[in-house]
């Protein structure tokens, strides 16, 4: 027996705060699958394409002319902030989507249909004109004989850290991409080849306000790394989110909202990290405070990453301690559709673990600074560290001694001749050497007099020369915190 219901309406100019609707129906007692297909009012193409050239006048990307409105939903447990029944979304990328009690559609989570009352949540990022109007159609098969579901919804696996034995090691991954759990094009199959072939030793897979891919990577046993994430996707900003075992909500919109789901992701452990913060898509939460991470790099260097660096670089002169990390937020490799000319590990997060490598291992050294970000898995290869009254120090790690000792910072390269290899003090440019060999160590003393920080790129030529340097890596700082006397 099939049962259908459809329900209508419209979001309007002036009415977007929130800008979601939560639209209620009742899930009844013996439901096995429920369908879900909705469309909306959308402007004349002519009138779209007007309004997107005027748009680009001032925001030169991600400025779109067209309505847009994002589907998901909520179980019967709710649809609280931050603790609600969450079990899926596709944002606006399908027009519909099914469940089931054993399988869904990519970014839907399967298990029990309960009943009681669930909702669809549609969100508006965007509104043209002064109204988008809505259908939603929901389809639902009942089996009054089926009884009680012997499958039980997937339960994430929160990461603990743990003390750690071994060996340290540097070890090559990418934090930052997408599969078809949201809007990228190929499957974690396709992603775990592409990663083995570019050298890759982990790879996190963050899909755009979902956790369906969790169950999928808790069940894989490739010899890649696979590190469940979620970005945390609004028309204000994108966040990434790992360690947590929970799916994180995105329905913040405004400094309030985020503020409460950053201490929501620190209270549990996990890690937060504002994405690509540059022109087409800004962190517009200013005044959200305490995140430990910021993705510096992503995608090729002259694609936004000096404003990325630069909104780093902003906190650290602030005094915060930040680790910087990159990711290719690659959605598409062959033999998909390619909509963009990069893959994975570009760029690349070097991480230095002590021990194995497992998903506790990499996020310690990310909490701890020990990584630095390369243009790809090949390098360049940095290694930066100091030594002080005898201790020796490494990225990510504070120099805590007397004002006035005596400091020796050592700079590791591998990589291209004819380099530049600069050492950034406190935000300015303040020693910088040229590679003349492929391998190469330099020294550089300083005292340990003012509160700040020292950290290192190498930089050059590619392509064209005539726009300019790039930035082939970079790494994390050494922190000075001299002691007075």
């Amino acid at each position: 027996m099939r049962q259908q219901l459809s329900i209508e309406g419209a979001f309007l100019q002036g009415e977007l705060d929130p800008p979601f609707h939560h639209l209620a129906f009742e899930m009844p007692e013996g439901a096995t699958r429920l369908e879900v297909t909705y469309h909306f009012e959308k402007l004349d193409a002519e009138e779209a394409k007007r309004i997107e050239e005027e748009l680009r006048k001032s925001v030169p990307y991600g400025a779109g002319g067209q309505n847009v409105v994002d589907v998901g939903i909520f179980d019967q447990r709710g649809h609280d902030e931050l603790t609600g029944g969450f079990r899926g979304w596709s944002g606006g990328s399908r027009t519909g989507f099914y469940i089931s009690h054993r399988d869904a559609t990519p970014g839907y989570i399967r298990g029990p249909l309960a009943p009681g009352e669930w909702s669809v949540v549609l969100g508006c990022p965007t509104l043209r004109g002064e109204r988008a109007r809505y259908w939603v159609d929901i389809d639902i098969d009942v089996d009054p004989n089926a009884g009680a579901s012997d499958v039980q919804l997937f339960a994430p696996v929160q990461v603990k850290s743990h003390a750690r034995n071994g060996e340290r090691r540097w070890y090559k991954g990418d934090f930052h991409s997408h599969t078809v759990h949201s809007d990228g094009y190929n499957s974690i199959d396709e992603y775990v080849v592409e990663a083995g072939r570019v050298g890759l030793d982990f790879l996190a897979i963050t899909d755009h306000n979902t956790t369906s891919h969790f169950e999928e990577i808790a069940m894989r046993t490739d010899d890649l790394l696979l590190v469940p994430g979620e970005e945390v996707t609004t028309a204000w900003g994108h966040a990434n989110v790992w360690g947590l075992g929970a799916w994180v909500d995105f329905r913040c919109t405004d400094d309030a909202g985020m503020q409460r789901v950053l201490d929501f992701v620190h209270e549990r452990g996990g890690l937060f990290s504002p994405n690509h913060p540059k022109p087409g898509y800004p962190w517009e939460f200013g005044g959200v405070q305490g995140y430990r991470v910021a993705e510096a790099w992503q995608g090729p260097w002259r694609l936004g990453n000096e404003e990325s660096r630069d909104f780093w670089e902003r906190r650290l002169r602030n005094g915060e301690r930040v680790t910087a990390v990159g990711g290719s937020d690659c959605h598409s490799i062959a033999p998909a559709r390619i909509i963009h000319p990069w893959t994975l590990g570009n760029p690349c997060t070097w991480v230095n673990v002590q021990g194995e490598l497992d998903e506790a291992g990499v996020l310690d050294a990310v909490r701890a600074g020990h990584a630095f970000v390369s243009e790809d898995p090949t390098g360049p290869f940095l290694e930066f560290t100091a030594e002080c009254n005898g201790a020796t120090y490494m990225m990510g790690d504070a120099i805590e001694a007397p004002q006035g000792s005596d400091v020796l910072f050592k700079l590791g390269y591998r990589g291209p001749v004819e380099k530049k290899l600069r050492l950034i003090r406190d935000g300015e440019p303040w020693q910088e050497v040229v590679a003349e060999k492929e391998e190469q160590t330099f020294e550089f003393e300083a005292r340990l007099d003012e509160p700040g920080y020292v950290r290192t790129e190498a930089a050059g030529f590619r392509g064209r020369p005539e726009r300019g340097e790039v930035v082939h890596a970079l790494t994390n700082p050494i922190y000075l915190r001299p002691e007075q006397s």
